[in-house]
């Protein structure tokens, strides 16, 4: 199942690192690599030093569009050379090595968030894509005209789709194309999201996060099952709405004052309180907990705990607490004073005072 969704771990020790490719031609670096989305992206940031970070089979094309970067934006470009266990990850710590504002990923990227508070911008690339040859293995693969078919594409060659349908929609009527959706650059400012709305009220997201992850998670894939923070408001909070109704959150900040999903404790003498509950253990109804007004003497009244004392089972720690020696003591000026004398020499098996045996 992992291998579906991600490269092997083997892949990474069987590339060779540094492969011979083709250079980019330079006509063509600034719409194989969008220079131009590239140089926005740093103006409105304002950064003076920015790291291009490059796959293996990418470095080639790492000078030219760095001294492209440089001609266009004035801002310092540094090319991070290493090669990491997985090219689509952002090198973050490589990034700061070198003092950069920012870092630009070109290639194929994981998506995954940066560790570190970085802007970062991905650029996957626009690869040429001969229409025709497509067109001809397309029709190849799917000769029944009739047939509802969706086109579908990598980033890299999301470029091309439309201009590959137009081809192809002459002979097949129901053809939809699906364009990928490309990530908006981390750090960046990007419009603000619909607003989440739950139990009449309006619950804006946060910035970066989306809806999908507001949505139950499964715990069975887990090896204990995970408690999420809102299911854990949920029972202590009688006020947190009913299953159905309130958000599903996983962040814990989400749910403390300040936040717009934070739900207050309900005072004491509410009727809240009153409502009853399942005891996960017996499965029957439980009383709900009796509330003490603060003005109640009983409540500042404090029980003196006993007097524990320890009882010893065992005959071995009975028969070293009755002997006398108990240990090497300092016994500071209770000793008098002699003189050093030289002791036995030898092993434990024969000293010399003892003789042969």
């Amino acid at each position: 199942m992992e291998s579906t969704f991600s490269s092997p771990a083997e892949a990474a020790l069987l590339r060779e690192a540094g492969a011979s490719r083709v250079l980019t031609p330079l006509a063509d670096l600034d719409r194989v690599y969008e220079l131009e989305r590239v140089a926005g992206f740093v103006r409105d940031l304002e950064c003076q030093r920015v790291a291009l970070q490059f796959p293996d089979q990418l470095l080639g094309d790492a000078g030219a569009v760095a001294a492209r970067l440089e001609e266009t934006t004035g801002s310092k470009m540094f090319i991070l050379g290493d090669t990491a266990y997985g090219s689509c990850c952002v090198d973050v710590l490589g990034a700061e090595q070198a003092g950069a504002q920012a870092l630009v990923h070109f290639g194929p990227a994981c998506l995954s968030p940066p560790a570190r508070p970085l802007p970062v911008a991905f650029v996957l690339g626009q690869r040429s894509v001969h229409l025709e040859l497509c067109a001809k293995a397309f029709e190849a693969q799917n000769p029944d005209p009739k047939a509802p078919v969706v086109l579908l594409s990598e980033p890299a060659c999301a470029h091309a789709l439309e201009a590959l349908a137009t081809l192809l929609r002459p002979r097949y009527l129901d053809l939809l194309v699906s364009s990928p959706a490309l990530p908006l650059p981390v750090g960046s400012c990007s419009p603000e999201p619909e607003p989440l709305e739950r139990f009449g009220r309006r619950f804006p997201l946060a910035p970066g996060r989306c809806l999908e992850e507001y949505a139950p998670q499964p715990s069975g894939g887990f090896f204990r099952p995970v408690l999420a923070p809102c299911e854990l408001e949920a029972a202590c909070n009688p006020a947190w709405p009913p299953s159905g109704l309130a958000p599903y959150l996983t962040h814990y900040a989400d749910l403390l004052p300040g936040s717009p999903f934070h739900v207050p404790l309900p005072p004491p003498d509410s009727e809240l309180w009153d409502t009853p509950d399942v005891s996960l253990i017996t499965g029957e109804l439980r009383p709900p907990p009796v509330w003490k007004p603060s003005n109640d003497p009983g409540c500042l009244a404090l029980t003196l705990r006993p007097q524990l004392e320890l009882a010893e089972s065992s005959p071995a720690a009975s028969f070293l607490s009755s002997r006398s020696w108990q240990g090497l003591q300092p016994r500071l000026g209770q000793t008098p004073v002699t003189g050093a004398v030289s002791g036995r020499r030898g092993i434990a098996i024969a000293y010399e005072d003892e003789g042969g045996s």
